[in-house]
């Protein structure tokens, strides 16, 4: 005769203590949802998000281009659209923004660049479906200012 398997069931004796879970459920979530924005830890000292640095480009380009993606899923615009939008490995961002992010006790596998314009990127990582933007880029390409360069091949 088989012996019997009695299921033990796990009892928690308290909740976690802290106001809420930083991230529970299904962590791809997000994809199904439109984005939502926060400048709360936008950078002030690196590519900025000051009036010296983005001036009038907020209401010309910024804000609309920010209008035009909340219309659309965080699937669309990061899987469809994943040449102008897509994540970059933080070992592969300008050593000074690997300092920054540091500076800014901020630890990120990886960041999201969002493209504005040709050579215009919003740089920022996730949580949940809200964008937390750090960085606006006005001078992505080839070269040693940018956040993260881009190293085009001839095409």
């Amino acid at each position: 005769m088989a012996g019997s398997k009695k299921t033990k069931q796990i009892k928690q004796k308290e909740s976690p203590k802290g106001k809420s879970i930083a991230q529970g459920g299904n962590p791809e979530q997000y994809y199904i949802e439109n984005p939502a924005w926060s400048f709360a830890n936008s950078d002030q000292d690196m590519w900025s998000f000051t009036k010296e640095h983005v001036g009038e480009l907020i209401w010309t380009e910024i804000l609309p281009r920010l209008k035009a993606l909340e219309s659309q899923t965080w699937n669309e615009i990061l899987v469809k659209s994943k040449k102008q939008n897509h994540s970059i490995n933080v070992e592969d961002l300008n050593k000074v923004a690997q300092e920054r992010l540091g500076a800014k006790y901020i630890e990120a596998e990886s960041l999201i660049s969002l493209r504005i314009t040709g050579n215009h990127r919003l740089y920022g990582y996730m949580t949940g479906r809200v964008f937390n933007v750090l960085w606006y880029d006005d001078d992505h390409g080839d070269n040693k200012t940018c956040v993260c360069s881009s190293h085009l091949g001839h095409t």
